[in-house]
């Protein structure tokens, strides 16, 4: 279950990833395409900070979900392969545990 979560949240904090970057790419050029336009050196720069800020929150969810999901699934198999050899013990019918 939390695998297709995970890849939800990716895919949707990729998309705003992109969008952040794109931006950043698109002022910057304006920018440098009219030097007394609209956007000053000191905006641009400051979007790329943003972004930047934007970019790292976003590695580090990505990070924790993918953590997380790593720690569910051994947490899973652990729970089921042991469930397994009991079940296997009571069926051989040696009961040992």
């Amino acid at each position: 279950m939390v695998g297709w979560l995970a890849d939800c949240l990716i895919n949707s904090r990729s998309v705003e990833l992109q969008a952040a970057v794109s931006k950043v790419q698109e002022m910057t050029a304006k920018a440098q395409e009219n030097a007394g336009g609209k956007m000053t050196e000191s905006d641009v720069q400051s979007m790329h900070s943003r972004a930047d800020v934007v970019t790292y929150a976003v590695l580090a969810e990505v990070q924790h979900f993918e953590q997380y999901r790593i720690s569910n699934f051994r947490d899973y198999m652990t729970r089921y392969l042991r469930g397994q050899i009991e079940f296997y013990k009571t069926v051989s019918g040696s009961g040992v545990k």
